[in-house]
């Protein structure tokens, strides 16, 4: 994971819906950059199963950086990104996305098994 103390700056990328983050610098010429997606980078390649409760509102990490996984810690305000909010209608288990590349934000659909996922480092983004 991404110390928050490593952050130095942020920088928007050329390419919308990206944000570059500079994460320090490898020289003094030399910046290290990590790029999020508008769907963030991926946290655990497998779903969280939860308890959810009725009325509640949750707030999902949608950003990948989150210490508090599946649910966010605020780590989204480094990147610029914001969380899926959300309240279900009856009290149920359910198992939502872990990997951050879902179609059913924030619901598991099954994208954690593909190739791009499981071949992607954990913090980094699928390749596109």
């Amino acid at each position: 994971m991404l110390a928050a103390a490593a952050v130095t700056k942020l920088r928007p990328t050329l390419r919308p819906g990206i944000l570059a983050q500079v994460i320090g610098r490898a020289s003094p010429r030399h910046e290290a950059v990590r790029q999020y997606t508008d769907k963030g980078v991926v946290a655990v390649k497998e779903p969280f199963k939860v308890q959810l409760e009725v009325g509640k509102l949750y707030a999902w990490c949608s950003c990948g950086l989150s210490n508090k996984q599946p649910f966010c810690d605020g780590s989204h305000k480094k990147v610029g990104m914001t969380p899926v909010r959300f309240k279900i209608e009856e009290t149920r288990e359910a198992w939502l996305c872990g990997c951050k590349q879902t179609s059913d934000r924030p619901f598991c659909d099954g994208t954690h098994r593909t190739d791009a996922v499981q071949n992607t480092e954990l913090g980094q983004n699928v390749a596109a």
